[in-house]
């Protein structure tokens, strides 16, 4: 019987396995820690995606608030231009008359451009295709010169009304439309009328000029922006604003430009050539 309860000692002896120090040990813990770091790694990569994510987002953001900025500020110069555009002549003095005190409902431009340092091209891009709306420079001169443009409508409004004052009382309560130089300056003064001619050939020629700009920002910025956001990712968030006029009569009439100024007839109060009016009226328009 002893012999037989021996025997049953050593068989349950022969099955209890040695000792593994990998599989008691080492295994758990690297399986704890392999665990971890799997659950780091995918915490890692959802988190990068969703900045990445973001990223793409704030880009598409401000690629849109630009575009409605520009889109906003090229209405305004078109409600502008429509005052007058029908009316205008090539001689400066009946110029002056042709354009009336007009009401500025626009406001400056005060975006920062700091949300368009994506745009910024390389220079292996900018050797294959022309990026002008890639160049923040240029974005920025074309606000500068919208704000610019504000300021010296208001300006001009405001010597118009003394001009308009000015002839009511030198000729009563007429139409000056036909008025002379002569008149003119007999009414309002030599160096009120050189300030009046300069300032309407101004705000003519800068108006035509951005309408023109901000149009082309319209229909090429797009494009830019294009190269430089995964819009694929954004299909569900929002998409990139386009604009297109279609070949509309009335549009296509606002980017043709106002007839050029005679400025021969106002040389010799001016005490400038014809060529000089020229040049100083388009100095400052042309882009980088």
């Amino acid at each position: 019987m002893e012999e037989k309860f021996e025997l049953l000692i050593r068989a349950v002896e022969s099955l209890k396995q040695e000792p593994n120090i990998f599989k008691d040990y080492i295994f758990p813990i690297v399986s704890a820690f392999l665990s971890a770091l799997f659950g780091a790694l995918i915490a890692y990569f959802t988190l990068k995606r969703q900045e990445s994510l973001k990223i793409e987002k704030e880009k598409l953001d401000a690629a849109n608030k630009w575009t409605l900025d520009i889109q906003k500020a090229r209405s305004s110069l078109i409600a502008i231009k429509q005052n007058y555009f029908k009316d205008l002549s090539s001689n400066p003095t009946q110029r002056v008359g042709s354009v009336p005190t007009i009401l500025i409902k626009a406001e400056n431009i005060t975006e920062s451009y700091a949300d368009l340092g994506f745009i910024v091209p390389t220079e292996a891009e900018m050797k294959k295709e022309d990026l002008k709306w890639a160049q923040i420079s240029r974005v920025d001169t074309l606000v500068s010169n919208f704000n610019a443009l504000l300021t010296m409508w208001n300006h001009r409004n405001r010597v118009n009304e003394e001009f308009k004052l000015a002839i009511l009382k030198t000729f009563g309560d007429g139409p000056y439309l036909n008025l002379t130089l002569e008149d003119a300056v007999a009414a309002f003064g030599q160096s009120g009328m050189i300030i009046l001619i300069d300032i309407t050939e101004r705000c003519l020629k800068l108006t035509d000029h951005l309408i023109i700009e901000t149009n082309d920002f319209l229909e090429n910025f797009p494009y830019v922006v294009e190269k430089k956001i995964s819009l694929k990712r954004l299909k569900k968030y929002s998409q990139l604003l386009k604009y297109h006029h279609d070949g509309n009569e009335k549009f296509l009439e606002m980017l043709e430009l106002m007839p050029e100024t005679d400025y021969s007839t106002v040389t010799a109060i001016f005490g400038e050539t014809e060529e000089q009016l020229k040049e100083r009226h388009l100095t400052g328009y042309e882009q980088p």
